[in-house]
């Protein structure tokens, strides 16, 4: 058990690591393309992105936590070699249907011009997307040459950006090499999934990936209903208020997510562990949670208590004073944040372990539709306070309908066990 305990430990401290790559390597370039472009070209880059940034959504479909789920189940080398197979070519079949809607897009002007060639290269990156098989190695609890080989692709992108980018005339050849990091991690993986454990593509099963991708609904579902709780406020803010109002409440928003993300490489590392236990019993498994769980929602409370209190300096020493009008903000968004953590423990971590990601998907999706009724009722009269309040009204709500559901379901176990006897 405590071989085990420091492996978590150490692929957590790996997830760490890759969260942190992916986070701030990417920036180290923005403020030198930004001044190559200009405001109006980087503007249409990062309006290319954002279409890209959600088929990213539609290409990971759920198999970061639903195939994960499967690698811990997994017990030979023809097991692993078929899921690989099948996620792989599901995701492709979701990159090609992905490109047909930009293909659309083009055809009726949605998307033209240069935002439709950045659209099209930046396409490179949701291959790369489909290819990776983190998911595999963070099931395999093997995530240190993942980390490195991504950090290796990213450091690559970086160096290639500054050497070969100097004209306004480069927007294309910079929307390559800034996707070609997921496009060369995603050919890492393969090969060292083959070298370090001998798992390689294989014919392909129609029936194998339509399993795969019906699995991986639910997740996909509540991973969608999640990026609209996250994001809508900004979208309701630009039909109610004014543009400062938004700008204010998007860059103050930054800090929570920032901290957000800094939870997420905990929740990957745990959650193959959990499954792990939840093959001997879901007791197992929930004592596991209740041990780190308590630990790190505890660990984070703190940190947020710390963002509220220091909320004014913060965002002026960040983002300058004229952005405090949406400081208070943050103490809503980062109750937020908090619920969110422990919903994750509670849906994530125990509910989809055991058995029941449709019902947590259910969940997910009418805490999305409340969180999008509280955003226009709370958004269009009190502003980015309104908003943020939205979204933690509906967190709050989540975590006390999870609650409920678990309550529910171990009593249900208890009666199935006694009727055994």
């Amino acid at each position: 058990m405590i071989v085990k305990e420091r492996k978590l430990l150490e692929n957590t401290g790996w997830l760490l690591v890759l969260q942190a790559v992916n986070i701030l390597l990417p920036f180290v370039t923005v403020p030198y393309v930004t001044r190559v472009f200009g405001a109006d070209l980087y503007g249409v880059f990062s309006i290319a992105l954002n279409w890209i940034t959600y088929f990213q959504l539609v290409v990971e479909y759920g198999f970061n936590l639903s195939a994960t789920k499967k690698v811990v189940e997994a017990r030979t080398s023809d097991e692993y070699d078929s899921l690989v197979t099948a996620v792989v070519v599901a995701r492709l079949a979701l990159v090609v249907l992905c490109f047909a809607v930009v293909l659309v897009l083009g055809l009726v002007s949605a998307a033209s011009g240069e935002q439709l060639s950045c659209m099209l290269v930046l396409f490179s990156m949701l291959v790369g997307i489909a290819l990776q098989l983190n998911w595999l190695f963070q099931g395999l609890q093997d995530m240190k040459m993942i980390t490195i080989a991504t950090a290796s692709a990213r450091a690559l992108s970086v160096v290639l950006i500054f050497l070969l980018i100097n004209n306004q005339g480069q927007l294309a050849l910079y929307s390559f090499l800034y996707s070609i990091t997921y496009l060369a991690s995603g050919i890492l993986t393969h090969i060292l999934a083959w070298r370090r454990h001998g798992i390689r593509l294989r014919k392909p099963s129609l029936h194998n990936m339509f399993r795969e991708m019906r699995d991986g609904t639910p997740i996909f579902l509540s991973s969608a209903a999640g990026k609209i709780i996250g994001n809508v406020g900004v979208t309701v803010l630009g039909a109610y208020q004014p543009a400062a109002v938004v700008g204010a409440y998007a860059a103050v928003l930054k800090i929570p997510q920032m901290a957000s993300l800094m939870f997420t490489p905990i929740g990957q590392a745990l959650y193959p562990r959990v499954n792990e236990e939840r093959l001997k019993s879901k007791a197992a498994a929930a004592k596991l949670v209740i041990k780190f769980g308590g630990p790190v929602t505890a660990l984070f409370a703190v940190m947020l208590a710390v963002i509220v209190v220091l909320r004014e300096p913060l965002v002026s020493f960040l983002f300058g004073r004229e952005y405090l009008t949406a400081a208070d903000a943050l103490i809503p968004l980062s109750a937020w944040v908090l619920f969110g953590i422990a919903n994750n423990f509670l849906g994530v971590q125990l509910l989809i372990p055991f058995g029941h990601q449709g019902l947590y998907s259910a969940l997910m999706i009418a805490d999305s539709a409340l969180a999008l009724a509280l955003n226009v009722l709370l958004g269009s009269s009190f502003g980015a306070i309104g908003v943020a309040s939205a979204i933690a009204v509906s967190e709050m709500v989540l975590t006390v309908l999870l609650v409920i559901v678990l309550v529910m379901v171990v009593r249900s176990d208890r009666r199935t066990r006694r009727k055994g006897r």
